[in-house]
């Protein structure tokens, strides 16, 4: 059986590769390379395909040293919706004549998936979709992944899909291929879950691994909305986790590995702690990185040892705000004093202030723009690097009902970019607060 695999565009003002794989369908490709599929993947955001360098005659958008860059992009026109915001809107990916180009060599599929990211980049989602369909016509199409489980209903009145798949149950999605496809799996093949790896074979080139070592989150933070993904918080085996990335380390000489766990430190003694004892037993020279941020809570000194010398680069912590009464609001994530107790851990274990970084979560409904200048000031004064993160709406969760969004309202008014600016007076401030951490960054960098 031939399955095609594609993950598609992003149509935004913004993005950036933060060392960012498809997870959930490359696990999915895993399953199907067990069951001797024969399996094709069309990544739309792979900057590193190099016949997309040969199509942009080596105009390629470069890699950053540690593995992650911009995409290539595209201006085009704006949603209706965004025509007043005063930013170039852009497709983020391979052109799309590449992508037909690149159609038009694959064999005819018995089934394509296509996942899905964001809630609001669902345009790029139906752009891809639309192609696949005119190039494939009667091919069933089974749409996932983010938007596809967060805005159901809007997914299977208007993406085109012939299926919305709702949920992260593999099993389940196997069972619809094979009734789809008049298929019968022989299910006996089949390892355990966490044995079997995202089948990253699939990409011509490789700069860096995404790696999800549980899933779930045990916590349910009032703007987070991964608890509507994964209601059960799972952990992998450490001794998995280790052989997976000594794996692709030794085979395929991957140096960067970005944890995308949502509380990697939380049950840290099971865990992360024999993780990296195991890579630093084992003598892999690599690189991690963290960019969802790590709860402030669970550092110990132990474990900031453990990160120094297991290889983890520019540690984020997820601080959100300096506000005790938000911080208790919004779930109780960390608070100042953990917080200020993970820097000196981190500092003692022989990271520099400047080699720390810090996301502060920007736009929340309800927050005095005051509160985020402190936030900013704080972590400056400590010489940290800071990372406005813009808040997004999530339909379900405990914040969206404060947003003045509906279930029913265009998921592009979820969009980060876009959010925090539906008062236009609130424009300058948040272009002076983005200047404020700007220039703390730039001076902590020459200090």
């Amino acid at each position: 059986m031939r399955v095609l695999l594609v993950n598609p565009y992003i149509h935004d003002f913004a993005a950036f590769d933060l060392w960012a794989k498809p997870l959930g369908l490359l696990k999915i490709a895993g399953f199907l390379k067990e069951l001797k599929c024969e399996i094709s993947l069309i990544d739309c955001l792979d900057r590193l395909d190099p016949s997309l360098n040969e199509f942009l005659k080596g105009k390629a958008p470069k890699s950053s040293p540690f593995g992650s860059g911009q995409y290539y992009s595209e201006e085009i026109i704006k949603p209706d919706l965004y025509k007043s915001v005063p930013r170039k809107f852009k497709r983020h990916g391979m052109p799309p004549g590449l992508f037909k180009k690149i159609l038009g060599g694959t064999p005819k599929p018995d089934i394509i998936l296509v996942t899905s990211g964001m809630t609001y980049w669902y345009p790029g989602v139906f752009e891809t979709i639309e192609i696949l369909k005119h190039k494939f016509p009667g091919v069933p199409l089974i749409l996932g992944g983010i938007y596809a489980n967060i805005c159901t209903k809007h997914a299977k009145e208007k993406s085109g899909a012939d299926i919305v798949f709702s949920g992260n149950n593999i099993f389940e999605i196997l069972k619809l291929i094979s009734t789809l496809t008049k298929t019968e799996f022989d299910h006996s093949r089949l390892k355990k879950d966490d044995e079997i790896l995202p089948y990253y074979e699939l990409y011509p080139k490789l700069s860096y691994i995404t790696l999800r070592t549980s899933s779930g989150c045990p916590f349910k933070c009032s703007y987070c909305g991964w608890y509507l993904l994964e209601d059960k918080f799972h952990q992998m085996d450490p001794c998995l986790v280790v052989g997976h990335i000594e794996y692709f380390n030794k085979k395929y000489d991957i140096r960067n590995f970005a944890f995308y766990d949502e509380a990697l430190l939380y049950n840290a003694e099971n865990h992360v702690i024999k993780i990296l004892q195991n890579v630093i037993n084992r003598n892999l020279q690599i690189n991690f990185h963290t960019p969802n941020g790590l709860h402030a809570r669970f550092m110990t000194l132990e474990i900031a040892k453990l990160m120094k010398r297991a290889g983890f680069i520019q540690p984020r912590l997820a601080l959100e705000t300096t506000k005790e009464e938000r911080q208790k609001q919004t779930g109780f994530k960390t608070s100042t004093k953990e917080f200020m107790n993970a820097v000196e851990c981190l500092k003692s274990a022989g990271f520099a202030p400047q080699d720390i970084a810090v996301n502060i979560l920007i736009g929340l409904p309800g927050r005095d723009f005051s509160e985020i200048k402190d936030s900013i000031e704080f972590v400056a004064k400590l010489g940290q690097k800071i990372f406005l993160e813009e808040y997004s709406p999530i339909p379900g969760t405990n914040d969206f009902e404060s947003s003045g969004l509906t279930a029913d309202s265009d998921p592009l008014l979820h969009n980060n970019s876009i959010f925090p600016l539906f008062k236009p007076e609130d424009l300058p401030v948040i272009q002076s607060l983005k200047k404020l951490a700007h220039d703390h960054n730039q001076k902590n960098t020459i200090r």
